[in-house]
Formats: C-alpha cells, sequence, structure tokens
C-alpha cells in the first residue's frame, strides 16, 4: 500500500535545510483535507513523487503518528512556513518570487509585512472545474516563471489542485522551491480569519472555521472527516533528506 511519507521538523530546522539545500524541491502542508484526496491518482502522483517533501498540517494527523511513534511528532503548517520563510532575510536575498492565486494589489501588502520580500510577480489562474489546467494555462505559468527567472513560486489555490499545478509546473521550469501553502497567503493578507493559537492546539480548528466562515468551510470540513478513513496510509520519515 503506498503511503505519504512525513518529515519530522521544526520550523528552525526546515529553514536552515532551505537555505543550505542544492536540490530542486516541491513542498507540500498536507492535513485531514489532504487525506481525503489521496484516493485520486492526479493528486497522489503529485505528492509522490521524488522532489516532494511533505510536511504535516493538522492535530489529527500529529496525534496519530505521535500515537504509532510512541513520542509527539509536531505539525508544520503552512502559514507558519510562509511567515518564516517571508521573514529570512538571507533566504530571499536576490531571490525572485512569484505568488500564484494572488492578485497584484495583493503583493503590496506583502511588501509591507516584510521589508527582505523584494521582487514579486503575481498571477491567479481561471477558475477550474477539474484538477488539472489546460495545457494552455500551464504553457502560459511555464513562460511567465521562466522569462522572469523565479527562484521562489508561492501556489495559493487549494489542495488538490495547487500540488497537481506544481508538479506540472516543476517539469517545465528550474526555480528552487515550490511551497504548496493553501490559504496561508489569505490569511496573513487578511482575506480569511486564522484560528488563534489557543484553537490549534485544542485541535478544534475546523469548528472555528465553521462558525467564522460556513459557507466555504463546511464542505472541506466534511471532507476532512472522510479522510479520517486514510489515516493508516500516512507515515513518518525521521530524517529529513540530507543535502547533497
Amino acid at each position: 500500500m503506498e503511503k505519504i511519507r512525513f518529515e519530522s521538523k521544526s520550523l528552525k530546522e526546515l529553514l536552515i535545510y532551505l537555505k543550505s539545500n542544492k536540490q530542486r524541491k516541491i513542498l507540500n502542508f498536507l492535513n485531514l483535507h489532504d487525506l481525503y484526496h489521496f484516493n485520486n491518482s492526479l493528486f497522489k502522483k503529485s505528492i509522490l513523487e521524488e522532489p516532494d517533501i511533505n510536511f504535516l498540517d493538522g492535530f489529527i494527523n500529529s496525534l496519530y503518528l505521535s500515537i504509532k511513534n510512541l513520542k509527539k511528532i509536531s505539525r508544520l503548517s503552512g502559514p507558519t512556513v510562509t511567515r518564516g520563510f517571508l521573514s529570512k532575510k538571507d533566504l530571499l536575498k536576490n531571490k525572485k518570487h512569484l505568488f500564484i492565486g494572488l492578485e497584484r494589489e495583493d503583493l503590496k501588502v506583502l511588501d509591507e509585512k516584510f521589508p527582505y520580500l523584494k521582487n514579486t510577480l503575481s498571477y491567479n489562474p481561471k477558475i477550474i472545474k477539474g484538477l488539472n489546467f489546460s495545457k494552455k494555462e500551464i504553457k502560459t505559468i511555464s513562460n511567465l516563471i521562466n522569462k522572469n527567472n523565479i527562484n521562489y513560486i508561492w501556489v495559493g489555490i487549494g489542495s488538490p489542485k495547487q500540488n497537481i499545478l506544481s508538479s506540472e509546473l516543476f517539469k517545465k521550469t528550474s526555480p528552487k522551491y515550490f511551497l504548496n501553502v493553501g490559504a496561508a497567503l489569505d490569511f496573513i493578507l487578511g482575506k480569511k480569519i486564522e484560528a488563534p493559537t489557543t484553537i490549534k492546539k485544542l485541535g478544534i480548528e475546523w469548528l472555528y472555521r465553521l462558525i467564522t466562515d460556513f459557507k466555504h468551510t463546511n464542505k472541506k470540513v466534511w471532507r476532512s472527516f472522510i479522510g479520517l478513513r486514510n489515516l493508516n496510509k500516512i507515515d513518518l520519515v525521521k530524517n529529513i533528506q540530507e543535502v547533497p
């Protein structure tokens, strides 16, 4: 049975790794909603490929692996990594960023919040009904990336579309990192309300989101509970791949 392999690293350890690593990578932050989609062949392939590094985002995922491994396995969420990454001067120096899912005016807000963030572009693809974008859209985004010599790609269009898109773009472009951060950018920009730290620690973010944004959250929460059936398909990688 194929399993999703998760890395166990703190934010500090991950940022040190990302600075020294020489290989191109795709970073995924997966929760129960992502487990719901694991039976989809396109999504499964997109997160199990060689360039992917998967991190735990979700109380239940963390609890399950903690019990399984008889030790605490910490979470590492998209918002946490995004804030940490964009605050590191040594990671951002002389780097170009493309934010997929944002508008041009959003970049001004990001620039104000993160002084070290420079050389940014945005691209907001059209909404699609399926999971994979058209060849024409892939070509448009790839050309944008290659023309501007982008170093880091931030994808915030939601799972599983963002993971499948990053997988396609990775093959046609050469940025060092693709970061599939979901709603992280919306939280940072204030477009969505992020659950308080106490709520996160209690593991009831789903309830908080239902109360604060029922219209856009109820289907995702329902799918997350269905995703519990796939908990046996996750496992832990104790050490992140070594830097060559």
